[in-house]
């Protein structure tokens, strides 16, 4: 999973001094900026300051989208203001009249790859919610896969708590995804989880954007020397700082705000928020774009003094680097506005480390980052399939089964190599994700917990030693659901106590092909593991998809036309009619669907009829009445048939009314499903490396 850097084209709209441009020159993505704008005459002084060689232009509302560059990249800090709502659309007709239009008319000029926006926490609320639906329902419409939260800056190592509203779409890059928990913000999840109710166009970007481990305070961005302009000292504050017993430093270092003390209204008699002082142990509240900068107590010569933050520390405490600073100070504009346009500004370490994350995401698709993987007891290949159609490549596959390597050579073009038990690991290519449907098999337990030397004798040794010996970033595995009390939990335990032995964090989970979009009902065991060394803790959320409902059922896979051949027996059908009255009369059947009839006895019958297939097993291949029965038309399902409820594709080739086809097939993985969780597995892995 190499990554091929390239050089992308940024345009920055309401660019103010340039904090989208400071986060971006200090990020990993290789980036320049093509256009700029802003209307704001002492704001453009400062950005020139910085980026003196920038094609800073003004008004944006009376530049036409044509003009502007082509480009990668559109960013922005736009203000927030009401729509004017006629009732129905919310799209991209709402915005007329507002700023945002001006960005929305442009990324429908450009068709940007990225949109990168940031605005006040209270957008997700304004206007009873209105504003912020009709912002993502005009990103959608304009193409884009969205997804939004608020961040407070010090997650990012930055000395202040600032919560902001930041924005992400991109454009043909990742698939529609259901939103996840956020845990950010409550009001934003309680939006997100309406939005999964509706055909919104989705992604999880944030949920794997991870705070940064640096811990910054007031202290640690004060200035020596500070002139006594910015000192508060009229008699009444001297006397009542003269009065007041405060160790200043009697407060523990935390990344919280942390007031000590309000100043009297008679001493300072001003706003409840101006009264505020802040111990500089902890970090500074919300940078606001006005003088009344936050108040300090630091100790001068012995004494108390009361002091507000001066212009440079406002920066600071915004993460600012110095030598951005200077050259503000150096162009000339004055204190007034350099405290405007400290608090107007965005945070640079957020806006950084978003860009970093969006370089991930812009990887997703590029070819010299693509997944490598192995495909271990292969069968039929359901696990290339998955895996391929999420950009992998395949590697390596092995199966020992003859009749299932003539298959999958048939739709691979390759022969799996044979018995994994006599293959070398050093035979083995590199690779990024082991995938295998090992068989449940018992551990021999001396009475001793060996760890991975338990594992010998037993087919998932075979996956543990190439584990131990390659080293992947990830690995799938799937199985019986039985697995988790086989051998009464033994195999489990042992298993898990071995991939926790070789450093891989785990997360597993039984799940039901019926309840992600398959309509058979079949268990299955799902066991999913990064390299801890690499990614730390791995979450279920992270991998495991969301229930959704069936929207395909038996009756959308039933073909037509079927050689007769897969007629069964006058005995079978002599059992089903024995018994189906029994289950019509129980009226458990859908009526557009087909009746399934299997385990067909003479003392009993197991019918179906709510659309879902009974799970497909290797049974099938045993001939006689294992494999289901559509019960109207007197056959048996098709091995076609029985691919389509296993998620194989339609050109998928097998060998017609043929034993061994439906055992491999009742080996097999459901790809459907597989799909889903190497998705979200592919899109963990490179997102968090």
């Amino acid at each position: 999973m190499d990554k091929k850097r390239q050089k992308y084209r940024v345009v920055s709209l309401f660019s103010g001094i340039g904090g989208f441009e400071e986060g971006l020159k200090y990020s990993n993505l290789e980036a320049e900026v093509i256009f700029s704008s802003e209307i704001d005459k002492y704001a453009q002084k400062s950005y020139l300051a910085n980026y003196p060689n920038h094609n800073l232009n003004g008004d944006i509302t009376k530049i036409e989208a044509k003009t502007i560059p082509d480009h990668d990249i559109l960013v922005g800090g736009f203000p927030c203001q009401a729509f004017s709502i006629a009732g129905k659309r919310n799209g991209f007709d709402d915005t007329r009249g507002t700023l945002f239009f001006d960005i929305a008319r442009i990324i429908k000029e450009k068709q940007p790859k990225v949109v990168f926006l940031e605005n006040v926490k209270n957008l997700v609320s304004h206007d009873n919610f209105n504003t912020i639906k009709v912002i993502l329902n005009t990103l959608n419409e304009l193409g884009y896969t969205v997804d939004f939260t608020v961040i407070n800056s010090s997650e990012m190592g930055v000395p202040q708590s600032r919560d902001r509203t930041y924005i992400v779409g991109i454009k043909d890059i990742i698939k529609p995804q259901r939103f996840k928990e956020d845990y950010r913000s409550r009001k934003i999840n309680k939006l997100k989880q309406e939005l999964n109710n509706k055909d919104f166009i989705g992604f999880n970007f944030f949920d794997t954007l991870k705070p940064i481990n640096k811990k910054i305070f007031i202290k640690d961005i004060l200035e020596e020397k500070v002139d006594k302009k910015y000192f508060i000292d009229n008699e009444g504050v001297k006397k009542y700082l003269e009065n007041i017993n405060i160790n200043i430093n009697d407060t523990k270092e935390i990344m919280k705000i942390i007031k000590i003390l309000d100043l009297p209204r008679e001493v300072h008699n001003d706003q409840e928020r101006q009264r505020r002082v802040y111990s500089t142990n902890g970090i500074s509240p919300t940078v606001l774009a006005r003088s009344d900068s936050a108040k300090i107590l630091v100790k001068e010569n012995g004494q108390l003094k009361l002091r507000k933050f001066t212009p440079i520390e406002n920066f600071r405490v915004q993460g600012f680097e110095d030598e951005f600073i200077e050259k503000l100070r150096n162009s000339g504009v004055s204190d007034t506005q350099l405290y405007k346009q400290s608090g107007n500004a965005v945070s640079p370490p957020v806006i950084r480390e978003i860009f970093n994350h969006i370089e991930k995401f812009l990887n997703l698709n590029n070819e010299d980052s693509q997944a490598k993987f192995i495909d271990l007891f292969a069968g039929l290949g359901g696990f290339r399939i998955a895996l391929e159609s999420n950009g992998g490549k395949c590697v390596f596959s092995s199966e020992i089964d003859k009749y299932a390597r003539e298959t999958y050579k048939t739709n691979f073009g390759e022969e799996p190599s044979g018995d994994i038990i006599k293959i070398n690991t050093e035979e083995i290519p590199d690779h990024d994700i082991l995938c295998a449907g090992f068989p449940c098999q018992p551990f021999s337990i001396a009475g001793k917990r060996l760890g991975f030397e338990d594992a010998r004798g037993t087919l998932f040794f075979e996956v543990a030693r190439i584990l131990r010996d390659k080293r992947p970033r990830a690995f799938i595995l799937e199985n019986v659901s039985g697995i988790v009390s086989h051998d009464n939990g033994n195999t489990l335990s042992t298993i898990l106590s071995i991939l926790k032995e070789l450093k891989y964090s785990v997360v597993w989970k039984v799940l039901n092909a019926k309840d992600y979009g398959i309509p058979q009902n079949r268990n299955r065991w799902y066991c999913v593991g990064v390299d801890n060394n690499i990614y730390g803790e791995l979450s279920e959320k992270n991998i495991f998809p969301h229930k959704t409902k069936l929207t395909s059922f038996m009756s959308n896979f039933i073909e037509e036309n079927v050689d007769s051949s897969y007629i069964v027996s006058e005995i079978a059908k002599k059992n089903m009619e024995t018994h189906i009255e029994d289950f019509i009369d129980k009226g458990k059947h859908k009526e557009d669907q087909p009746i399934i009839a299997n385990n067909i006895r003479p003392s009993k019958v197991s019918f179906s009829g709510n659309g879902i297939s009974p799970c497909l097993t290797a049974k099938m291949g045993t001939g006689g009445n294992n494999v289901p029965v559509i019960y109207s038309l007197g056959r048996k399902l098709t091995e076609k048939e029985c691919l389509r409820i296993m998620g194989f594709p339609e050109n998928y080739k097998i060998k017609p009314n043929y034993s061994q086809s439906y055992k491999q097939i009742g080996n097999s993985v459901v790809v459907k499903l597989i799909e889903q969780i190497a998705k979200n597995l592919i899109i963990f892995l490179k997102v968090n490396y």
